[in-house]
């Protein structure tokens, strides 16, 4: 038993003096209603379990319908400033074996020197006043008959037929219903007398009642027989009203199971069956049936719940909360959540990239590779970073860009092509907006030309009208000579400057500003295949047949004519190129050796006046171009001897021409001679030949193109992907618009092979071929 507390029963008189009211106290009334206990016990502790509880005990006052105890209380001083206080009832002593009926508890703060007060009220039913509180409305009553004040424990149990002592046995002792023996040789069986006090052995008429259950009490629900002495199968009672049950009969045990056990006509009386309850833990609910006959309370189990602020469904680590059953609005049973103030923080949680641990264990962004190197995919330099969404981005030290692929290097990228990249590869560019980007004529930037190209990207080619000339627009125009006049090439400069080159003696210029072709004065003479045009001064570069070269400025005589074999022994020149250097142009010539076997010869020189440095390949050569020493090609084969087709490319690191090997490109052809090569920059060049072939090459490798028809082509001239011409020998051009092949020149009348194509634009195209045939699409 705990400590006892200072109480006085009344006025606290004593409340306001004394050194124990320094440390407060309270003047607790504790009332109760509808009976009146026989002890009250009050209690009162430190709410937050420091020190020992102290108690203290009083009898009832007042009258058995209520009344009230007045106890004072004093806080001790080693207590915090919050104190439980409880009171409980008793029927008649507060001690164990009579167990509180009604308990009533409050928490209330008292400050050191304060004198507060409390009531706690109690209500029990006690209607007739015997000092018992009824069973039926309090589960822990001992009142069996709450309307009789005779009956309660410990009364004297009489022989009346009722449970006087509430002991649940009726008449216990007196052995009612049992058979007896009489004086007479007959039997009888146990009555009560009329006092109630003792019993008789009587003979009744038809006193004897079967029992068929075998649980010594007669069925009630037939007639019985007479007979001097007990027959079988029949009792001397019939206190039975279901002989098929023996746990059925008058003073049976009341079950709780729907059924009028003690045949008293009530099911499951006085067992309160819906009547509230307290069951396990304190938590409440209502009386039912349980399975083996009893009285259960079917309260919620008293479960432990955890706040859940951040309602991820995870409870908060800390201290949990009693409560009687599984849920509570803001609680939940798990208590696994690290931090219950974000919803993506529990245990088992997907780990996010936030600087969180996510899942509760430990380690922040585990698994996403934080401060790890990335961006190597893009060629970019970074380091692993949280994204705002919880996944990772890679936190460049250069942000990566959209670059565009600029096929025609004309500073406008394809927009449908964009790569991000931090090291973008040769050819890509910032800038898109490119509307064709294989035609550096075309692009936002790009002046309307008389092309039928929408060149300023504008969507309609209807401004070409202010560039064609009129009337008619742009069409070829054809500027001609002697039809005997069979012209082999031609070259352009500066703006409107032409060269064009022929059979013996052929050779005319029309000068920027002209509109009229002339022979220049002095000219070399010989047959000439080729004609290069220096851009810095308009000088044009010739090649021709049995080791004939020259060089001619505008308007001047020749400054070089040379045919005796110094430079070009024993060679038919075909096609001429000079590449840039660092100090000028270095002048290549190709062609065939006019000796057997007719191996091709290439020739380099930077001045026509020293000697050429002079070389040989397998096959004979018609043509060459190129726009630098590292991107320089030479095409032909041995036409005689039935050769195929043949690529050839410079190689300034090692001064020699090597074989391409084009000739093993599956689908190639036998005897496809090449016949034209056209270089657009260091990533697209073009060669055609015999039989329709077009090769292209994307700056690593060749390969067939499609065909414009089966025809012969003799020379290509390309701008671009989108923008690329050839002639043929049956005096036609065709031109490739990055999809379809289509004629846009037929000079077949007369008859005859259109040569070689130059031009410096899509709307500035020259072709020069046999019978006099020169064209200019002009602008």
């Amino acid at each position: 038993m705990s400590s006892r507390v200072l109480l006085l029963v009344g006025v606290l008189t004593l409340l306001g003096t004394g050194c124990r009211n320094t440390e407060g106290a309270v003047k607790l009334t504790v009332s109760y209603e509808g009976f009146k206990p026989g002890c009250i016990r009050v209690e009162v502790k430190d709410a937050n379990g420091q020190g020992e509880a102290r108690t203290t005990e009083v009898p009832g006052k007042g009258e058995f319908t209520g009344g009230a105890v007045t106890v004072a209380v004093f806080r001790e001083a080693s207590w915090s400033n919050s104190l439980l206080l409880t009171a409980e009832a008793f029927e008649k002593e507060c001690t164990d074996a009579d167990k509180a009926v009604v308990s009533a508890s409050e928490t209330m703060t008292v400050n050191k020197g304060d004198v507060s007060k409390l009531e706690l009220k109690l209500a029990a039913d006690d209607k007739d006043q015997d000092g018992y509180v009824s069973r039926a409305t309090n589960d822990k009553g001992s009142d069996c008959d709450d309307g009789s004040p005779e009956v309660h424990p410990g009364a004297q149990e009489l022989c009346n037929n009722r449970d006087d002592d509430c002991n649940d046995v009726r008449d216990d002792n007196f052995k009612v219903g049992l058979v007896c023996d009489r004086p007479d040789g007959c039997q009888g069986a146990w009555t009560c007398n009329p006092e109630g006090t003792a019993t008789t052995c009587e003979v009744k008429e038809g006193q004897w009642h079967p029992d068929v259950d075998k649980d010594g009490k007669g069925s009630n629900k037939v007639p019985g027989i007479s007979a001097c002495k007990q027959p079988d199968g029949y009792v001397a009672n019939d206190l039975d009203c279901d002989d098929t049950n023996v746990q059925r009969y008058t003073g049976a045990p009341e079950l709780c199971n729907a059924v009028d056990d003690n045949c008293d006509g009530t099911a499951d009386d006085g067992l309160r069956v819906g009547q509230d309850c307290t069951g396990q833990s304190g938590c409440g609910g209502k009386r039912v049936c349980a399975t083996d006959g009893g009285v259960a309370c079917d309260s919620p189990e008293l479960t432990i719940l955890y706040a859940d602020k951040d309602q991820d469904t995870h409870g908060a680590l800390d201290a949990g909360k009693a409560n009687c059953g599984s849920t509570l609005p803001g609680y939940v049973a798990s208590s696994d959540d690290c931090d219950d103030t974000r919803a993506n923080v529990y245990t088992g949680a997907p780990e996010l990239c936030d600087d969180l641990d996510n899942n509760c264990n430990g380690p922040k962004d585990e698994g996403f590779g934080v401060n790890e190197d990335c961006g190597q995919e893009l060629g970019c330099t970074g380091k692993k970073a949280c994204a705002s969404d919880g996944g990772v981005l890679c936190a460049y030290v250069t942000p990566p860009s959209t670059y565009y692929p600029d096929e025609d290097s004309d500073s406008y990228g394809n927009p449908d092509a964009g790569v991000l990249t931090c090291a973008p590869d040769a050819g890509y560019i910032l800038d898109a907006g490119d509307c064709n980007d294989g035609n550096p004529f075309t692009n936002p930037d790009a002046g309307e030309l008389c092309d039928g190209e929408d060149n300023n990207c504008n969507g309609t080619t209807e401004d070409e009208g202010t560039v064609c000339p009129t009337p008619g627009g742009g069409s070829w125009v054809e500027q001609p000579s002697g039809s005997g006049d069979n012209w082999k090439s031609v070259a352009v400069w500066g703006d409107g400057g032409v060269w064009v080159t022929g059979g013996t003696d052929l050779l005319q210029v029309r000068r920027p500003g002209e509109t009229e072709f002339t022979s220049p004065d002095g000219k070399c003479s010989g047959v000439w295949n080729a004609v290069w045009v220096d851009p810095r001064d308009g000088k044009a570069i010739l090649g021709g047949e049995n080791a004939a070269v020259g060089s001619h400025l505008p308007g001047t005589t020749a400054t070089i004519c040379e045919n005796n074999g110094a430079h070009a022994t024993d060679t038919d020149v075909r096609g001429i190129i000079g590449v840039p250097t660092d100090t000028g142009f270095d002048i290549h010539l190709v062609g065939k050796n006019r000796i057997y076997p007719y191996e091709g010869r290439v020739l380099r020189h930077t001045s026509l006046t020293t000697p050429f440095e002079n070389n040989t390949v397998e096959d004979e050569l018609w043509d060459t171009h190129g726009i630098s020493q590292e991107v320089l090609f030479a095409v032909g084969g041995q036409e005689q001897l039935g050769a195929d087709a043949r690529i050839y490319r410079f190689k300034p690191d090692q001064n020699r021409w090597v074989d391409e090997n084009v000739q093993s490109i599956p689908g190639i052809g036998d005897f496809n001679t090449l016949r034209g090569v056209w270089v657009v920059n260091s990533r697209l060049a073009y060669a055609v030949g015999k039989g329709g072939t077009v090769l292209m090459w994307n700056g690593t490798s060749w390969s067939l193109h499609s065909k414009p028809s089966t025809e012969n082509l003799l020379s290509v001239l390309a701008f671009g992907k989108n923008a690329v011409y050839v002639s043929t020998d049956n005096g036609k051009v065709y031109r490739y618009n990055g999809s379809a092949w289509s004629t846009v020149l037929n000079s077949s009348s007369p008859t005859g092979a259109l040569n070689d194509l130059a031009g410096t634009s899509p709307a500035d195209i020259w072709v020069v071929g046999d019978k006099g045939k020169r064209f200019h699409w002009p602008q």
